[in-house]
């Protein structure tokens, strides 16, 4: 409730205003659909991406445009309602490839085609009115996004430490994997390694409509080059992340290996790098810690330190060595600063 006091507070005030626009501005007696709009668009979470709420309006006014004007002239009834709510949403489709405006247009088209006749009056709103209140409620909506004051910033950092944590867990069992042998170690490292790509799509989202609102709205706009650092960074930990699931593949289909141990460390090491590295991120410092960290994993990362006829555990620490780049320049450092500090072939 403490959470949800403040976004829902500005929420329902944007509700009352739409109403009051509507019915005193523009005349309308019963502006049922433009409170209804302006809620639909912001929500109760403080997570208001400019994008969002705009498609969340274009698509519930379109959607409530088709209903009525396809009512009026094809008629109530399952047929109409099927064909409606189809060409609606191809329509919206084909508009934009957002999934929140095609969502709210197929679900404001059954609604207006699914009313009875009667309700179609002027008096109730029908004809141009209903459209036009939901339109007046978007709008209102996405004034409050862009006016009232937001930390974009927030959701992206909290994104961005799950997804590190994420990966420094995905090294840690890999890590585990390797040190055992145990083909039951190695599943489970490589099903997590797959799992993780459900965070870092969020994180790709998240970091994506962070951007989006820091460039549109006034008041969020001193976070744009936090959110940008944020973005960079998830690309490299993708990267890293998709190098930790390679060897993860190779430890399970060949055979346990005399330098697994040594190769095992330096993951579990990194595994605590990359936790500092998304703690730095969460509290927005700069992940000095996590670099000095990697500089000493990347010093110790030799593949010929494990005896030339030890070609499994080498091929290891050379996939290793590309995640370990990706994370020193995700943790600050420049592309050759990062490759110099990994131990010479």
């Amino acid at each position: 409730m403490r959470r949800a006091f403040g976004p829902t507070l500005i929420a329902a005030i944007a509700c009352g205003l739409a109403h009051l626009v509507a019915n005193k501005v523009f005349g309308h007696q019963y502006p049922y659909f433009a409170p209804v709009a302006a809620w639909a668009c912001l929500g109760f979470t403080a997570e208001r991406s400019v994008r969002r709420v705009a498609e969340t309006g274009v698509g519930l006014s379109f959607g409530i445009f088709a209903g009525e004007y396809f009512g009026v002239f094809f008629g109530h009834g399952p047929i109409q309602i099927a064909v409606a709510i189809f060409l609606a949403v191809m329509i919206a489709r084909f508009a934009g490839s957002g999934a929140t405006l095609a969502s709210h247009t197929g679900t404001q088209t059954a609604v207006l085609i699914g009313l009875p006749a009667g309700l179609l009056s002027p008096a109730l709103g029908g004809s141009f009115g209903r459209w036009s209140d939901a339109v007046i409620g978007s709008v209102v909506a996405v004034l409050v996004a862009l006016l009232v004051p937001s930390d974009p910033h927030r959701r992206a950092r909290a994104t961005a430490r799950a997804a590190c944590r994420e990966l420094a867990e995905t090294l840690k069992l890999t890590a585990r994997g390797l040190r055992t042998g145990s083909a039951a170690d190695q599943d489970v490292a490589m099903s997590r390694g797959r799992a993780s790509e459900g965070i870092l799509e969020d994180w790709r989202i998240t970091s994506q409509e962070s951007l989006n609102t820091a460039r549109i709205a006034a008041s969020a706009r001193r976070h744009r080059g936090e959110i940008t650092r944020i973005e960079n960074v998830r690309v490299l930990v993708d990267r890293a992340m998709r190098s930790v699931r390679v060897i993860a593949r190779r430890a399970s289909s060949t055979p346990h290996s005399e330098g697994s141990e040594q190769v095992a460390q330096l993951m579990d090491r990194m595994a605590e790098a990359v936790v500092e590295l998304g703690t730095s991120l969460a509290l927005g410092k700069e992940p000095k810690v996590a670099l000095k960290m990697l500089r000493e994993i990347g010093a110790d990362a030799a593949p010929g330190a494990l005896g030339e006829t030890n070609w499994h555990a080498q091929s290891l620490i050379l996939i290793l060595r590309s995640a370990i780049v990706d994370l020193a320049e995700a943790s600050g450092a420049t592309e050759s600063e990062a490759r110099e500090l990994l131990a010479p072939l």
